[in-house]
């Protein structure tokens, strides 16, 4: 596995030597290029220098986005691609995935729009910022901890981020929300993104590693990605895309709190999209049981050993999640702030 990285990250750093003629390239920060035709019709919106940032290694342990964002950096460099925007591609935390953990000492994926900058992770946020800020749509790679039975989209319900999710890949379940932020420990990426007019996806492709599937799924979403918002952003309809199917959604039924003190023991099996039942046991906590308060499918269960938990200097904000089954009908209408 380290081996695999090392080989992902020389290969990111090396891609200037392999680009071709057609295209200009230059550093924006620590792993990360811009990539930019050297012609274009296309007009970004005001504000906006950079048509699509792809990113992976927002979490360090999230492999396959590094292999992702090299396959999709050499079909640019083959010319491939008919490239007509500026495409950012970015990992975002190499130096954690070099030591194979989510974060050093912060989750990236909360540390955006802070005012301190401590931290290395914050740090990190701080240098992403004005790439992130200045990008019109971004698609932003992760993996699961636990395994899941698919890939599925993930993001802030607004109408244009629905939109852009459905003709990336019209098939792919999409898990959506509203009404506050996905995580009270910080701001994510996609979230920052769209707080700054753009328009912010995350693709989770499943339980962490290099897995071929995964990666396959990634690169066909990133290529999708760079037609769609080059359309978008040339004022072509998207729509045709979506209409081709019609993908699993769903919201929140119920975000589980991790409890206040004691040692918490979830029972084995659950996996990102499991079934569960109000009422059902879903672990111990110091031998009392915790119970589903609603009725869905799990997602994003924290699993922590005894010896684990005793190391935390901090308990976790959250235990996992339950998923409802919704129709298209139920959401509500929000706009894209830019609208």
């Amino acid at each position: 596995m380290a081996d695999s990285l090392q080989r992902h990250l020389e290969q990111f750093k090396n891609f200037p030597h392999e680009a071709k003629p057609h295209l200009h390239v230059e550093p924006i920060c620590d792993y990360g290029w811009l990539v930019k035709p050297k012609r274009t019709a296309v007009a970004l919106p005001a504000g906006k220098e950079i048509g699509l940032t792809l990113m992976g290694l927002t979490h360090g342990n999230e492999l396959a986005g590094a292999a992702v964002i090299n396959e999709v950096l050499a079909h640019l460099g083959a010319g491939n691609l008919a490239l007509d925007i500026p495409v950012a591609i970015i990992l975002g935390n190499p130096w954690a995935a070099k030591e194979n953990r989510r974060f050093l000492e912060r989750d990236l994926n909360r540390s955006f729009g802070r005012d301190a900058a401590k931290l290395k992770e914050e740090i990190r946020a701080k240098e992403l910022s004005p790439i992130l800020s200045t990008t019109a749509c971004l698609l932003d790679l992760h993996q699961t901890t636990r395994p899941s039975d698919r890939p599925f989209f993930i993001f802030g319900y607004n109408e244009r981020n629905y939109e852009f999710a459905r003709a990336i890949s019209p098939r792919l379940t999409i898990v959506t929300h509203w009404g506050k932020p996905f995580s009270s420990e910080g701001m994510c990426t996609d979230e920052y993104v769209i707080g700054k007019g753009g328009t912010g996806i995350s693709l989770e492709l499943g339980q962490n590693g290099f897995d071929p599937y995964q990666i396959a799924v990634g690169v066909e979403a990133c290529l999708w990605a760079i037609r769609v918002a080059t359309a978008e952003l040339s004022g072509e309809s998207i729509a045709h895309r979506a209409a081709t199917a019609t993908p699993d959604l769903y919201t929140w039924a119920e975000i589980m709190n991790w409890p206040v003190k004691g040692y918490v023991e979830l029972r084995d099996g659950l996996n990102n999209f499991a079934p569960v039942n109000a009422g059902d046991s879903l672990g111990r906590c110091d031998g009392e049981p915790i119970r589903a308060g609603a009725s869905g499918r799990i997602l994003f269960p924290k699993y922590l050993s005894k010896a684990d938990q005793d190391k935390l200097t901090s308990r976790p904000t959250e235990l996992c999640r339950v998923m409802k089954a919704i129709s298209p009908t139920d959401l509500p209408t929000i706009k894209h702030p830019a609208s």
